[in-house]
C-alpha cells in the first residue's frame, strides 16, 4: 500500500499546508475521499471568496452522533488548530460523516451555517449559548447575511434552511459536492439514560411549630420524630401525629382501637377508673387503648356497659384476710 500526500485541509490561498496522507488502495480509493476533504476545502473557500470577514480554517469529516452530544451536522470550533513549525492558527469546521447522506444544496447550508458561526467570531459578536447549542437573534441576522433563511426552534434558538437563491449563486460548488459525495457515515443510536434512582432523596418533615426537617427514607421509617418545642412529630406535609390523632378502627396499631389522651370517647374507661366507679372488667375482652406522652405510655379501656359491679368481701372473708395480715406481721416482727 503507497501514500501520497493529501491537498491542504486549511482552505484559501497563500496559508500553510497541513501534511497528511490518504490511502490509495483501490478499495478505498474507488470512493475518493481525498477528493471529497479537498472539494470540502474549495466550498468553504468559495464561501469566503463572497465573504470576507471569514477566516481561514481547517475543514474535516468526523462524526455528529455518538459525541455526548445531541446529533448535529456540523461544528464551528475558533482556533482549534495550530501549525507545527509557525505561530500561524486556524479555526476548526467540522462536517458530520452522517449529514453526508443528505443532498449536496444541504451540505453546503451546513458550511454556510458554520460561516455564520465563523462570521461572529471574526466579528466577535456572540452568537450562541449553553456550550453553543442556543442560537440567538445576533446568530439570526448573520446567517441572513449568509443567505440562509431563519426560522425559531424552541430547543436550538434558529434553525438555517438554504435558500434557492443561494442554491443558484453556489451552483457550481454544490455541482462538485455531488460529484465527490459518495459515502456517509452510520448514526451512532444514543443510549436511553439511565433513569435516577430518587429512593434515597431526603423526604421533607415538618411539625407544627411549623419547624422542617429532611431526612433519609430509612431514618423516617425507623420511627417518629418528636419536636421538643411544640410536642408534635415531624411528619410529611399534610400528614397528621399518628400519637395525637384517634384511630377508632384500629388501622395503624394492629386492629386494636386507639385514642390519646382526651379523645376517649364515652362508654369507655380504664381499670383505674373502673375501680373508682365500684366496677370491674367482669371478664369482657380489652375493647380499645388509650396512649399518653406521645404514644410512649398505654393503659387499656374497657365497656362500661359490660363491666360489672365490683364484688365485696364477706365476713368470713374480711376475718380470713385479718388473721392472714396479723401473722404476717408477727413473722416480720420475729425477724
Amino acid at each position: 500500500m503507497k501514500a501520497t500526500p493529501a491537498l491542504s485541509l486549511v482552505a484559501g490561498e497563500g496559508t500553510t499546508a497541513v501534511d497528511t496522507h490518504v490511502s490509495t488502495d483501490p478499495a478505498v480509493g474507488a470512493y475518493a475521499i481525498s477528493r471529497l476533504a479537498a472539494v470540502l476545502e474549495d466550498a468553504w473557500a468559495a464561501i469566503r471568496a463572497q465573504h470576507p470577514d471569514i477566516d481561514h480554517a481547517v475543514v474535516i469529516i468526523g462524526p455528529g452522533t455518538g459525541t455526548g452530544r445531541p446529533a448535529e451536522h456540523g461544528h464551528y470550533g475558533s482556533l482549534r488548530w495550530r501549525h507545527r513549525h509557525s505561530d500561524a492558527e486556524f479555526a476548526e469546521v467540522l462536517v458530520a460523516g452522517e449529514g453526508l447522506s443528505r443532498t449536496a444544496a444541504e451540505v453546503l447550508g451546513t458550511l454556510l451555517h458554520e460561516a455564520a458561526h465563523a462570521l461572529a467570531d471574526a466579528r466577535q459578536v456572540k452568537d450562541t449559548s449553553r456550550q453553543g447549542r442556543w442560537h440567538n437573534k445576533h446568530f439570526a441576522q448573520l446567517a441572513t447575511e449568509l443567505g440562509l433563511a431563519v426560522e425559531p426552534d424552541d430547543k436550538i434558538g434558529f434553525r438555517t434552511t438554504i435558500t434557492d437563491l443561494t442554491t443558484g449563486r453556489y451552483q457550481s460548488t454544490i455541482a462538485a459536492l455531488d460529484g465527490a459525495i459518495t459515502l456517509f457515515r452510520h448514526p451512532i443510536e444514543a443510549k436511553p439514560k439511565k433513569k435516577r434512582d430518587n429512593s434515597n432523596n431526603p423526604i421533607p418533615l415538618e411539625c407544627l411549630c411549623p419547624r422542617k426537617i429532611k431526612v433519609a427514607p430509612t431514618i423516617a421509617e425507623a420511627g417518629l420524630i418528636r419536636c421538643d418545642v411544640c410536642g408534635h412529630a415531624f411528619m410529611p406535609d399534610g400528614q397528621p401525629d399518628p400519637t395525637l390523632t384517634p384511630d377508632p378502627t384500629g388501622a395503624a396499631h394492629d386492629g386494636m382501637p386507639t385514642f390519646p389522651w382526651g379523645t376517649v370517647p364515652n362508654g369507655l374507661a380504664t381499670l383505674r377508673q373502673l375501680a373508682a366507679s365500684g366496677l370491674r372488667p367482669g371478664g369482657q375482652p380489652i375493647a380499645a387503648r388509650l396512649t399518653w406522652r406521645h404514644g410512649r405510655r398505654f393503659a387499656n379501656l374497657y365497656r362500661l356497659d359490660a363491666a360489672k359491679t365490683k364484688r365485696q368481701a364477706t365476713p368470713a372473708q374480711l376475718d380470713a384476710l385479718a388473721r392472714a395480715n396479723a401473722a404476717r406481721a408477727a413473722k416480720r416482727g420475729d425477724r
